[in-house]
């Protein structure tokens, strides 16, 4: 994905919304620099909204970033309502996976099936298990941050900004949230490409 093709896509867009986010693992040279594309995206796009999970690492630099200039443009899309609630800013929108219709809710579990079928065993037995419901949840969350939801207001997202493990993009839950984008036609890119578009 090359820069032109991203700016074309996101100024069509009358309210676009941009996932940034990935690994928890963030080197520590390269979190200023997350922390400045954050700032830089907010300042060169004030149409767009930006869409995270609050997890450490990734989510959190960008988010700070993205804060810095208008924090009242962040949605965080939580596994559940109280998740590292200090760590989001007053001014920006939170909803969590509990907060979505049932009919959301099935959309949501046959998007991650589609997405990632190694968690058809975890999405069938989330409710008879509490471990596995969390950790499902989890993975349910990264889906809706994806798809987005009516009936909460959230727009399924245009974009995905990732911080990926360079050895291994496509794991865990950044990797699940990847093949959501790629199962919706959400186009991605990931530091490899977006840190050649910084301008800050």
């Amino acid at each position: 994905m090359d820069f032109d093709t991203f700016d074309t896509l996101i100024r069509q867009h009358p309210r676009p919304v941009i996932l940034v986010e990935g690994t928890r693992e963030v080197s520590p040279p390269d979190r200023p620099q997350l922390v400045a594309f954050g700032r830089w995206l907010a300042r060169t796009y004030p149409h767009a909204i930006f869409r995270t999970g609050n997890a450490k690492g990734a989510d959190e630099a960008f988010a700070e970033g993205v804060g810095e200039v208008d924090a009242s443009r962040l949605e965080f899309v939580l596994p559940y309502p109280s998740h590292r609630k200090q760590k989001t800013a007053p001014d920006a929108k939170r909803v969590a996976f509990s907060q979505i219709s049932p009919e959301s809710e099935q959309q949501a579990l046959g998007q991650t099936e589609q997405a990632s079928p190694e968690y058809a065993s975890l999405l069938a037995k989330r409710d008879r298990v509490p471990k596995l419901k969390a950790k499902a949840d989890y993975l349910l969350r990264d889906t809706l941050k994806v798809s987005g939801a009516d009936e909460v207001d959230l727009n399924q997202a245009v974009f995905g900004i990732f911080y990926v493990n360079s050895a291994d993009p496509m794991k865990g839950g950044t990797g699940h949230t990847i093949r959501v984008c790629q199962t919706l036609g959400t186009p991605v890119a990931f530091q490899d490409q977006w840190m050649g578009w910084i301008e800050d």
